[in-house]
């Protein structure tokens, strides 16, 4: 690469990390807080992590090529990796709500029902 268009994209490689570094602490703040069982404040972190992810995606014509080496690509790598933890923790958590939803649809579908079409309410008379 020459070097006028090396230095062309070394601003908006700057403008980046600033951006990263953002990013990287809201998907820490969200893997601890699920880490630690505490309450995930879900639209929060939505919000911050759209709004990095739009200033990056406004900085992407800026920044071609510019990730080839370097800071901003050690960066871009680290915060792919954080991000494929956030979503494993993500893909938990929403497995478990899954999970707890069709108990409480089965407990509900149960409560309504006076089991005269359910299996039970046909062994429970052969006896």
């Amino acid at each position: 690469m020459n070097q006028p268009a090396r230095r062309a994209q070394l601003p908006a490689a700057a403008a980046a990390l600033p951006i990263i570094e953002r990013l990287l602490a809201t998907i820490h703040s969200e893997n601890c807080d699920l880490e630690q069982g505490l309450r995930v404040k879900y639209d929060a972190y939505s919000q911050r992590k759209n709004q990095g992810l739009l200033e990056l995606n406004r900085l992407l014509p800026a920044l071609a090529g510019a990730a080839t080496a370097g800071p901003l690509r050690d960066a871009l790598s680290e915060l792919h990796a954080k991000l494929e933890i956030n979503r494993r923790a993500l893909a938990v958590q929403l497995k478990a709500c899954e999970a707890v939803s069709e108990i409480i649809t089965r407990a509900i579908q149960d409560g309504q029902s006076d089991g005269t079409y359910t299996a039970s309410a046909w062994s429970r008379s052969r006896e």
